[in-house]
């Protein structure tokens, strides 16, 4: 039967020994993402003008 507590620390030590390889040969870099991603801000400008396009139809047409 498997010690599944001892595969998962075998894991994680795997894992981080991987990790540490990859900081040293530099092409693993966890960066935090901080900021407004464009593609969000796009989707509610849109939102918004297609909101107040809308209104002003409705008020021309009535």
């Amino acid at each position: 039967m498997w010690n599944l507590y001892d595969i998962e620390k075998k894991f994680e030590a795997h894992v981080k020994d991987v990790e540490a390889r990859a900081r040293k040969a530099h092409w693993y870099t966890k960066e935090e993402k901080v900021g407004v991603r464009p593609g969000v801000v796009a989707s509610w400008v849109s939102l918004f003008a297609i909101m107040i396009v809308g209104i002003i139809a409705v008020y021309e047409l009535f």
